[in-house]
């Protein structure tokens, strides 16, 4: 049985539905793939409940796929994703006694622990200045609804993880013009960019997740909420 945010609710009575799939069973046509350090593995794999879903296993890396076509906020505001976690990022470390164990006892919220089983960008980039995104996560350590700040233009939203079962499949929304309003202060109308990405590199560890499908829906945007 999948976890369904409430604001679900608010998607399945809101009228008419529009939806632009973006990842569907897997297939990375309309993706790119990007490569910060090493490269994490992403496999097509068939799931009883999900169809075929990506397997992504990283080990010291952080690579992902990005979407690079621009996306109507007033249009399509909410996005929709379904996702879960194998196990979160460890690192094999030293005991006292000589024997090696496994350890995910570091901060996220550091630059020396930012890495998440399973992360989820969206981006956009102003006429002036760096692009800015927001980094939805799954947290081995921080509540649900929490966030932080990476660098002014990087903001971390923990919308999974903490307390939560482990390969389970979850059905996410995120109305992304209001999450934008409350994490950077300002009412966008698109962003150009969506990447998913499982990392470990900064503690040099190891890390699996899985990533189902992704779409846009349209429900009440920012801009109509303000008329």
């Amino acid at each position: 049985m999948r976890i369904v945010s409430i604001s679900l609710l608010a998607v399945l009575f809101s009228g008419s539905l529009l939806a632009k799939p973006l990842l569907v069973e897997g297939n990375l046509d309309q993706w790119r793939d990007v490569k910060w350090i090493g490269e994490t593995q992403y496999q097509p794999i068939m799931d009883m409940e999900q169809g075929v879903v990506l397997r992504a296993e990283s080990v010291n890396s952080a690579s992902g796929y990005e979407y690079t076509r621009s996306i109507n906020l007033n249009k399509t505001p909410v996005l929709q994703w379904q996702w879960t976690a194998e196990f979160t990022p460890y690192a094999m470390v030293m005991s006292d006694d000589g024997i090696e164990q496994k350890s995910n006892e570091f901060d996220e919220r550091t630059q020396q622990g930012n890495d998440f089983v399973l992360r989820l960008m969206v981006s956009r980039k102003p006429l002036f200045g760096e692009p800015k995104s927001i980094h939805y996560v799954w947290s081995h350590s921080q509540p649900v609804g929490s966030s932080w700040a990476i660098d002014a233009n990087n903001k971390v939203m923990v919308v999974s993880g903490n307390g939560q079962t482990t390969m389970k499949w979850q059905t996410l929304h995120r109305h992304l013009q209001k999450d934008w309003q409350q994490l950077f202060g300002e009412i966008i109308d698109e962003i150009d960019s969506i990447t998913f990405m499982t990392d470990s590199d900064s503690i040099s560890g190891h890390a699996v997740g899985y990533y189902g499908d992704m779409q846009t829906l349209a429900i009440k945007s920012m801009a109509e909420n303000n008329q």
